[in-house]
């Protein structure tokens, strides 16, 4: 990279840490041009998109600078941080994968990048939640499970697909495990009240929604459900 060009690079990025992005895409852009086979300046340009809202353009950044070093681990993160946020959850996962292996090779996945990949299936699992896909939804908890074990909103919603699906025994299972390891755990302890409703056991449905109103003196779902109970028995 010549003098210029490279006064130019590092403008853009000092621009991109002050926060001027305007100006820091227009660096890297034009550094770009100039040197379009460098992977570095192409995931410099991929942050800058990212950081200004354009999330195709900094994908195409990021898919530029992977093609260009096929081993640049910040560069598929990068990539598929910005596929997610366009809701594109299978190919973020499969970039997300892709900096595991590479990063496994060198030294073993990092806490972050765990977490970027558990939080992706998650999302993607809310996605079909949302959707009414209940089974394609505990798909995707499931794995980010397997990622990130200790992630008791993922185990909930987990849960939740079983008493969508009506298998309240297993609900009641994965339910039970998250209350015991966070007893506080206010929505759980609801959802597992109306489990054992739904499976009979009133007592300890009345039990458990009353420890929420403990906790949550006002909690409106669990003063419904306790005055379904008074009412309907």
């Amino acid at each position: 990279m010549d003098l210029q060009t490279r006064r130019i690079y590092e403008r853009g990025l000092k621009s991109y840490d002050k926060g001027d992005i305007a100006q820091a895409v227009a660096d890297l852009e034009s550094v770009a041009k100039r040197y379009p086979e460098y992977p570095d300046v192409r995931n410099a340009l991929g942050l800058a998109y990212s950081m200004a809202g354009k999330y195709k353009k900094a994908v195409e950044a990021f898919q530029k600078a992977v093609d260009l070093n096929p081993e640049y681990i910040e560069a598929y993160i990068n990539l598929a941080i910005a596929l997610n946020e366009l809701s594109r959850f299978d190919e973020a996962i499969s970039a997300f994968e892709t900096a595991a292996r590479l990063e496994t090779r060198e030294k073993g996945p990092s806490p972050k990048l765990k977490a970027e990949i558990a939080n992706t299936y998650h999302r993607l699992g809310d996605t079909y939640f949302e959707l009414g896909e209940f089974r394609k939804a505990r798909n995707e908890y499931r794995r980010a499970l397997k990622v990130c074990p200790d992630y008791l909103d993922v185990k909930r919603k987990l849960a939740q697909t079983y008493i969508e699906t009506r298998n309240y025994r297993r609900a009641r299972e994965l339910l039970t495990e998250v209350v015991e390891e966070n007893p506080k755990y206010v929505e759980a302890k609801i959802l597992l009240g109306l489990v054992h409703y739904r499976l009979g056991e009133t007592k300890k449905a009345k039990t458990l929604w009353q420890e929420v109103l403990r906790l949550s003196p006002e909690n409106p779902k669990a003063r419904a459900y306790l005055n379904m109970i008074k009412h309907h028995g």
